[in-house]
């Protein structure tokens, strides 16, 4: 099969546009066996021209069913995207919330972000409405799977969820009124390379001995 015939088999009824088109096209032309090899994130801005590419391939990928994978590359210093297989995998087409359900979302949260709590307004650069479990991890389009999120916490979710395993339930950008706000601690190297040493490489670990410590802090301060 190539490149040709795998766009023509792809279960859409429109056709893509040029950046959805441009994106598999140096996806699959990365290498020749599958997984195809990994295409920088800068490369696809550079070859769509689009700021927000990666929403295109998360599109594919979601919406049509295309073996996509996203993932920081340490390799690269920034986040890549490979095309895993032809074959075509269960798509969640996405759907969006109503005016009216929106409105209700953000008045329900007081125009409040749900993972940084600052209060800004709706639109494309303020509040949005985000599912709280993603589509590509089987997340559904009930009310109760939104949260207001503004456009910077909405990037930073989106680039913690690529390529993570850990269980949504768990994850404090999914669900930060259960598990805590996201917040941002400059730590010396090494007192974070001791923290990495003794959370055992763990996420969850390391947040809780740095909850504990500031916990004890505070009750001693």
């Amino acid at each position: 099969m190539n490149l040709e015939n795998y766009i023509e088999s792809l279960p859409t009824k429109r056709k893509l546009s040029g950046a959805k088109h441009t994106i598999l096209t140096l996806l699959w032309s990365s290498s020749a066996e599958f997984p195809r090899r990994w295409v920088r994130s800068s490369e696809l801005l550079n070859a769509t021209g689009q700021k927000y590419f990666d929403r295109r391939a998360r599109e594919l990928r979601d919406e049509i069913g295309c073996d996509l994978e996203s993932k920081y590359v340490e390799e690269f210093k920034e986040h890549a995207w490979r095309l895993n297989s032809n074959k075509l995998l269960k798509a969640n087409p996405r759907e969006y919330l109503t005016s009216a359900d929106k409105k209700r979302l953000f008045e329900k949260h007081n125009f409040v972000c749900a993972t940084c709590g600052k209060k800004i307004d709706a639109g494309v650069r303020g509040l949005q409405a985000d599912h709280k479990i993603p589509l590509s991890r089987s997340g559904s389009h009930k009310l109760s799977n939104w949260q207001p999120i503004c456009n910077n916490c909405n990037v930073g979710k989106r680039r913690a969820c690529e390529g993570c395993n850990d269980e949504c339930i768990s994850c404090s950008w999914a669900f930060p009124e259960e598990v805590g706000i996201n917040t941002v601690v400059n730590l010396p190297p090494e007192i974070l390379s001791k923290l990495n040493k003794m959370s055992g490489g763990s996420q969850k670990e390391l947040n809780e001995l740095i909850k504990r410590a500031i916990q004890e802090a505070i009750g001693n301060s």
